[in-house]
């Protein structure tokens, strides 16, 4: 008896870049909403920008205001009048909390 396999790398591949390209597109909308969550909020513009800047599914996220980078890093004391959960390095505070969850829903979702 003779077996011959014949494997469709094309088709593989093509599954493979769906499903990461689905996940992607699922975890930035996640951790963008999470890193909000912690983001400092006087007029909206600084998480506005975030969602204006940003194309879901490229595994990158900006904040893009010219102060954004001042809010990060370099100034301690935020405000917490429109969001109590305000904090320097918001992202970085998104990811201590969540990042088990991150794990979790992209593993699952690629597996679905």
């Amino acid at each position: 008896m003779k077996t011959s396999v014949e494997l469709d790398k094309g088709g593989i591949i093509d599954k493979i870049e769906a499903r990461t390209s689905r996940v992607q597109y699922l975890l930035d909308a996640k951790v963008l909403a999470d890193s909000n969550y912690f983001c400092p909020q006087d007029t909206s513009a600084l998480i506005d920008s975030s969602i204006n800047a940003n194309t879901l599914g490229q595994g990158f996220l900006e904040w893009n205001t010219p102060y954004a980078r001042a809010q990060y890093y370099e100034l301690p004391n935020k405000s917490t009048d429109k969001n109590p959960n305000a904090r320097s390095k918001w992202f970085e505070a998104a990811k201590a909390e969540h990042k088990d969850d991150w794990l979790r829903m992209a593993n699952a979702e690629y597996h679905k």
